[in-house]
């Protein structure tokens, strides 16, 4: 935005310079020009009435009566020789005509032959300004552009102002906060585009929340039935009256139900957090890295055939940053449980300060995502082929939330290469410099 105001204000300023010495020394040559014709006609009259006066008088008498004269008129008027005169190349057709000519090397002269003698007659003074010096020029000029300038300035600076609200209001907008509104001036150039951003974002607004009642209605509704389901599995069960192979039958469906119940609340969880806003700053403070290996410890203890370790880079240890404690955990329980599904002996986490982010890693040993679909692992119900199935089950929505949850908290989440050779998982979240202030221990 910044680099919008500076160009339409770089070109404001170029094109007023254009019009100031540009335009206006063409328009002042031909002002010049037309007030010298202008000048011209009006000294007709002057030039002949003198030049009456002198014809046919010796030069004794004409200068007697130039004497004369003279007192009459506000400017000088001189006689003088055409040998010793200096005449402009381009006046002389003119001068030779009887036309009056003007003095190009001396300011305000009219010049015109007396008569057909070797005489010319010159008349200096009150006539219009041909034009200001360069000095008086560029002052003028200067002006002129300084004061185009200013409501230029003040114009840009107020277009400025309101697209940057309409693009702050687009970045709220765009990650999560669905109440952000674009408010400008009804007088403004932008008011129009403003008005259309507040109306798609309320229908978007209003489509989203729809989009969650009714995930959460029909969630609620699926359970129920399922509720019915179970009950009456559990019925059957203890009723003692069911064969074997009957019992075989029932045990699927009661793990049908299960991966059901699951799936709901995957969606519902996924529902929620694609419409809450984005509230990261309301946090509250917590010591990150004793959180963190105590998330690791626990799950640490459900994981068959595969070790979990826990490593602190240099620097990191009391790391402090706002998140929640609860959807954050189970963020990183979802990442840790998804390498050891992939893994073949081993995952890590690991974590470490990175200038103003605390960078955590997730890294297993398994055979790692291709990178064609790592830009698609986040999105709702995404497969990769080969070992990462459906046989290794879940839903698709594992990897969705997670990364639902980080960008709640202010962070981002991004998949590389890990030194295992696996898949590694990047979490990014802000820290607050402090580490010496009062901090809450999270609870898991």
């Amino acid at each position: 935005m910044k680099n919008f105001f500076i160009t339409i204000y770089i070109i404001l300023v170029v094109s007023l310079l254009f019009i100031a010495y540009g335009l206006f020394p063409i328009t002042d040559e031909l002002l010049e020009d037309q007030t010298l014709k202008f000048t011209r006609e009006m000294a007709k009259g002057t030039f002949s009435l003198v030049s009456e006066k002198l014809e046919g008088l010796d030069d004794e008498k004409q200068k007697y009566e130039l004497a004369k004269l003279q007192p009459k008129f506000g400017y000088p008027i001189e006689l003088y020789s055409i040998d010793g005169y200096t005449i402009d190349p381009e006046d002389i057709e003119d001068f030779r005509n009887g036309l009056i000519i003007d003095d190009d090397e001396q300011s305000y002269v009219l010049i015109q032959r007396l008569g057909n003698t070797g005489k010319l007659l010159t008349m200096g003074g009150p006539f219009p300004n041909r034009g200001l010096n360069s000095y008086g020029k560029f002052f003028l000029l200067s002006l002129c552009v300084l004061f185009l300038l200013i409501p230029a300035f003040a114009w840009s600076y107020f277009l400025n102002k309101d697209m940057k609200r309409i693009e702050e209001s687009g970045a709220k907008f765009t990650m999560g906060d669905h109440s952000a509104r674009a408010f400008v001036s009804r007088i403004s150039s932008l008011f129009q585009i403003a008005s259309m951003f507040n109306t798609m974002a309320e229908k978007s607004q209003n489509l989203l929340e729809s989009q969650k009642d009714l995930t959460n209605s029909v969630s609620h509704e699926i359970r129920t039935p399922l509720s019915r389901i179970q009950f009456s599995l559990e019925m059957v069960t203890d009723a003692n009256r069911i064969l074997p192979q009957e019992k075989k039958y029932i045990d699927r469906i009661s793990k049908d139900v299960d991966e059901i119940e699951t799936l709901v609340d995957e969606m519902l969880t996924y529902a929620k957090f694609e419409v809450e806003p984005e509230n990261h700053k309301n946090f509250s403070k917590y010591e990150m890295t004793s959180w963190l290996e105590t998330i690791v410890d626990e799950e640490r203890n459900t994981l068959k055939n595969i070790d979990l370790f826990f490593k602190k880079e240099p620097g990191a240890n009391r790391l402090i940053a706002k998140f929640e404690p609860v959807y954050l955990g189970r963020a990183l329980q979802n990442l840790i449980r998804n390498g050891a599904r992939y893994a073949q002996l081993r995952v890590d986490v690991i974590i470490e300060l990175c200038q103003d982010k605390i960078l955590i890693y997730v890294d297993d040993d398994g055979t790692g995502i291709p990178e064609k679909s790592r830009a698609k692992i986040f999105e709702p119900f995404f497969r990769i082929d080969d070992s990462r199935a459906r046989e290794s089950g879940g839903y698709g929505l594992g990897l969705a939330i997670v990364k639902r949850i980080i960008v709640w908290h202010g962070g981002s989440i991004n998949i590389s290469q890990s030194p295992l050779q696996g898949a590694r998982f990047t979490i990014s979240l802000p820290i607050i410099a402090a580490p010496h202030q009062t901090i809450k221990i999270a609870k898991t």
